[in-house]
């Protein structure tokens, strides 16, 4: 997953519109629309063919032609073979099923669970064929993949799917659901659609991060979801959350509408055309609109000299009148103040674009070659274009507030700019010769060379690069804390000392990282020692279900393992059988395992002694069977 902090603090999202909450429209005036699509819905209910409900079963085994089921077994209709052949054996494994039955054949599934779950390593591919489930497909499981299936209703994601899911030339009629999931800590949930066809995606769990190649029509966003991440283009992203939310991701959003939520943050690295606020009360930040462009054409804006006839200005050189010059100088201004603005939209942006290069192409367009002849006879035109070709970047005094932006030093920035007045003299001079100008051009490119070569660009640090250290550090995984591990059933665990170790270094490592002037020294130690401490971290955590410091789950299954013979003093014919005093050894052997499996304080030693005992117990009586 991506650093979501750093994809916000990236992104170049542009937003067209704000919409505030608007008056309920007149119901009176959209009866004939409302009709209409009541009409429309009802054509539309009446020619989805009606499914009989159907049997709920359970798939044990699957056949090259039969399904056997937790009600017996059923042949295969042709339109469901490729649904039920033998390579979705492992996915259907334990599947949960609604089917109808004709004439001991499956003719159609209302319903399908899939339980089966694959790991990071191994996926479980679930291929339909291109058959169709008259109903709704439900994912319990996690690292599945669904293939080639029209499912009629809707698509089910529970909340035993934690890491990943993905869909691949599926076609949804009623939609995706996303069940919530109730934990402490949420990982996130990547989600891949390729060539999926569904109208609406339902996210009710937090932290879900969907990828899709075809554009989604409508997400809806609700309840306590507080992060989500799209990579796609999106028709309607609608968020009505309970409290706080942020949105991840890029591609192109028509329109987000915010019905809920407290803090809602859009700054994301989406192009957001129209957002429109539905909730007064949310407090809603805004998609940052990209300047890049803007900021460029205004670094230089190609004025031309001002003259009433023109017989004041070189040959070489343009004019234009005062008028001419005023229009342009106040779409200039205008442009400024929306570049200036930092909560401009996407639409200030593009509207300031727009009128600034139609102010320009109108400028141009009246411009005129001056009638008057140089001194020095010399051609200014090279010079003038190495002035307004100078591209400016930001100014810093060490670049620590900068984030992957070139700068420079105030000096340097002087510097440039001294060459540049000078060059600029050069060709206002009138009297100006060919060699002034050729001495200009030479002086100027020197600058221009020195001033390149001194921009610098990086997020932080003395000219070090700490990404690597920072990424460490974000992939340091905290367990539980306990005291013995007895309050935890299966759960990784440290000591608080243990866990206070790892912290300290983490600490350190992010001081490193927060020191402008480490060294690349001071990283790869940081880093050395950052990795030392995640080793020891690791090496210290148990996964134990009792115990002060043993697993005592083998010594009680080979105690219930004990079977016990006839006690006889005579015998039995064709039986086993034991003298009485050999059971009693066995059955005290018993006892002593179960007070070791009983003591809270047993250890691993004490676990082994017993086990080594039970078995030698067990070895003594099977040996001491009698059969006559």
């Amino acid at each position: 997953m991506k650093n979501k902090a750093l994809s916000t603090f990236m992104a170049t999202a542009l937003t067209a519109t704000l919409v505030l909450p608007v008056a309920p429209v007149n119901a009176a005036s959209s009866d004939s629309s409302v009709n209409q699509s009541i009409q429309i819905g009802e054509r539309l209910a009446a020619t989805k063919t009606k499914v009989p409900a159907g049997d709920a079963v359970t798939i044990t085994n699957i056949t090259k032609d039969k399904v056997r089921t937790s009600n017996g077994q059923y042949n295969i209709s042709d339109s469901l073979k490729s649904l039920f052949k033998t390579a979705n054996s492992t996915a259907l494994t334990n599947a949960q099923a609604t089917i109808v039955v004709k004439k001991g054949e499956i003719t159609s599934i209302t319903s399908l669970t899939l339980k089966k779950a694959g790991t990071n390593k191994k996926t479980v591919y679930f291929d339909g064929g291109d058959a169709k489930i008259e109903g709704s497909l439900t994912v319990d499981a996690d690292y599945v993949k669904v293939e080639n299936v029209a499912i009629e209703d809707e698509l089910i994601v529970t909340s035993r799917v934690k890491k990943s899911f993905s869909l691949d030339k599926v076609t949804i009629g009623d939609g995706i659901t996303f069940k919530p999931l109730t934990a402490r800590k949420i990982n996130w949930l990547n989600v891949s659609l390729n060539d999926v066809k569904s109208a609406t995606l339902n996210v009710e769990r937090t932290k879900v991060d969907v990828s899709s190649n075809q554009t989604i029509s409508t997400i809806n966003v609700v309840d306590k979801v507080a992060a989500f991440e799209v990579s796609s283009n999106v028709d309607k992203l609608i968020i009505d959350v309970d409290k706080d939310f942020s949105l991840y991701g890029e591609g192109k959003i028509e329109q987000i509408t915010v019905s809920g939520g407290a803090k809602v943050a859009l700054d994301s690295g989406h192009i957001v055309t129209k957002v429109q606020v539905d909730d007064s009360k949310a407090s809603v930040t805004l998609p940052v609109a990209n300047k890049t462009e803007l900021n460029k054409l205004l670094t230089s804006p190609p004025y031309v000299s001002v003259s009433a006839y023109g017989n004041d200005v070189l040959t070489t050189e343009k004019w234009t009148t005062q008028t001419d010059r005023n229009a342009f100088e106040t779409a200039v201004t205008n442009a400024r103040a929306v570049a200036n603005n930092a909560s401009a939209s996407h639409e200030q942006v593009n509207n300031a674009l727009t009128q600034y290069k139609t102010a320009l192409a109108n400028y141009q367009a009246v411009q005129k070659n001056g009638t008057k002849y140089g001194y020095g006879n010399g051609d200014k035109t090279s010079l003038q274009n190495l002035i307004n070709s100078v591209q400016y970047v930001t100014v810093s005094w060490d670049g620590n507030n900068i984030y992957n932006t070139p700068w420079t030093t105030q000096a340097e920035r002087n510097a440039i700019e001294s060459a540049v007045s000078s060059a600029q003299a050069v060709v206002n001079n009138y009297y100006a010769t060919q060699n002034d100008i050729s001495n200009a051009i030479y002086n100027l490119n020197n600058a221009i060379t020195t001033y390149t070569n001194a921009q610098r660009n990086r997020t932080a640090g003395y000219g070090t690069d700490k990404t690597s250290l920072q990424n460490l550090i974000n992939s340091v995984q905290y367990v539980t804390v306990s005291w013995e591990g007895n309050n935890l059933y299966n759960t990784p665990w440290t000591t608080q000392a243990e866990r206070d170790a790892i912290e300290r270094a983490v600490a350190s490592a992010q001081a490193v990282v927060n020191n402008y002037y480490a060294t690349q020294n001071d990283i790869s130690n940081a880093i050395y020692n950052l990795n030392n401490a995640i080793t020891t971290y690791t090496n210290a955590q148990r996964n134990r279900t009792n115990g002060y410091y043993g697993d005592k789950t083998s010594l009680q299954a080979l105690i219930n393992s004990v079977q016990y013979v006839a006690v006889s003093n005579n015998g039995y014919y064709s039986t086993p059988w034991t003298y009485q005093y050999e059971k009693d050894a066995l059955v005290s052997a018993v006892a002593s395992a179960q007070a070791v499996v009983n003591n809270y304080y047993s250890n691993y030693i004490d676990i082994q002694n017993a086990t080594n005992l039970l078995n030698d117990a067990i070895s003594t009586y099977k040996n001491a069977y009698k059969y006559w």
